[in-house]
């Protein structure tokens, strides 16, 4: 059944993602040369490299070895890393032109395109990683109070001159082949805060916080867009087989994962579960403050 409207939902926040790359020494230079992370662990035998976002967000790059899954305890999920993911940093809206310039200086085409209105603008700007991952540089306003539950720090980590100055991860977009299956599934089997949905268009906002709210316009909250297969903004591609991250109440998402009688496993603080569309959800509990 689905969650009574109005009840809160049990996602509190996006805590990471992992993407696929094909070379992970030239991934773990891209992102930490061009978007300034912070390498956190290197696993050479497994391919995997997990880097620092922000205090509460992290970003794992996986180089694909054959019959060696990413992470050893969800393995019976088959997760996958994201292929040709589209996914969104937060940044301070006063550093978009330098960051513009920044990507020049990187050899990095780009494409801004404004979100808002005349009287509302929200500039954002478009690019590729190396491996076909489409990201996005979206403006957050720090004094907004439509706060998630971390909240973007009001500045990067040790910022480096020749790097972006990303403040967080903002929003993951991920392909469904059954888009309407998907729209009543993620509330019912996950507890997915729906916020709305385009007019013109097969693609629907998931609200990363006890509830739904508006999007756009500098807001530091943090969303799951999912939308049927297709080509977006800037030609960008919501990513298959996906392993996302999520800050979740992890025992009442366990409750609405075994009602939905989906593939789950589940040790203490947290439960991974395989969406029928491929894509592997991890919930943890929120670090202490």
């Amino acid at each position: 059944m689905l969650p009574a409207p109005g009840s809160a939902s049990p996602i509190l926040d996006l805590a990471g993602l992992t993407l696929e790359v094909n070379h992970l020494p030239r991934g773990v230079r891209f992102y930490t040369q061009v978007l300034g992370l912070t390498l956190l662990h290197l696993d050479e035998d497994r391919k995997v490299a997990r880097l620092r976002v922000n205090a509460h967000q992290s970003l794992t790059l996986w180089q694909p070895v054959t019959r060696q899954c990413n992470d050893p305890w969800m393995e019976s999920l088959r997760p996958r890393g994201a292929s040709h993911l589209h996914f969104a940093f937060q940044i301070d809206p006063d550093e978009l032109a330098r960051c513009e310039a920044l990507l020049d200086e990187h050899g990095l085409p780009w494409q801004e395109i404004d979100l808002g209105t005349p009287e509302l603008p929200d500039r954002t700007v478009y690019f590729y990683d190396p491996f076909g991952h489409g990201l996005e540089l979206r403006g957050v306003n720090l004094r907004d109070p439509r706060q998630p539950v971390f909240p973007p720090p009001p500045q990067p980590d040790a910022p480096a001159p020749h790097a972006l100055p990303v403040l967080g991860l903002r929003e993951v977009a991920l392909g469904f082949g059954d888009y309407a299956a998907m729209k009543e599934r993620l509330p019912r089997a996950y507890g997915l805060a729906y916020a709305k949905e385009q007019d013109d268009r097969d693609f629907a906002q998931f609200t990363l916080g006890p509830q739904p709210q508006p999007d756009g316009n500098g807001t530091p909250a943090r969303w799951l867009y999912a939308w049927d297969p297709q080509v977006g903004l800037a030609d960008m591609l919501g990513g298959d087989h996906a392993l996302v991250q999520f800050y979740a109440d992890v025992d009442a998402v366990r409750a609405l994962v075994g009602a939905a009688g989906l593939p789950h496993v589940h040790e203490s603080g947290r439960l991974a579960a395989r969406d029928p569309d491929g894509h592997v959800f991890e919930f943890l509990s929120p670090p202490q403050s």
